[in-house]
């Protein structure tokens, strides 16, 4: 394997890990109340693109479609 097939795959186990977490503490919220709330779901968010992100590529890798 590549060098960057393997960030890839590490960057990819760690943003799901990151989405799976900050998802279990929006389940939770019942409401923004501090900025700390507003900071999980920024980071949602901005896991939740480059986790799309490293799974488009690593499919492409996998595929061969793109």
């Amino acid at each position: 394997m590549y060098k960057t097939t393997i960030q890839q795959i590490i960057l990819f186990f760690i943003t799901s890990v990151i989405i799976i977490k900050t998802g279990e503490y929006l389940i939770q919220l019942n409401g923004i109340t501090s900025f700390t709330d507003f900071g999980v779901i920024t980071l949602f968010f901005i896991s939740f693109v480059l986790f799309l992100n490293y799974f488009s590529r690593l499919a492409g890798k996998i595929f061969n479609l793109f």
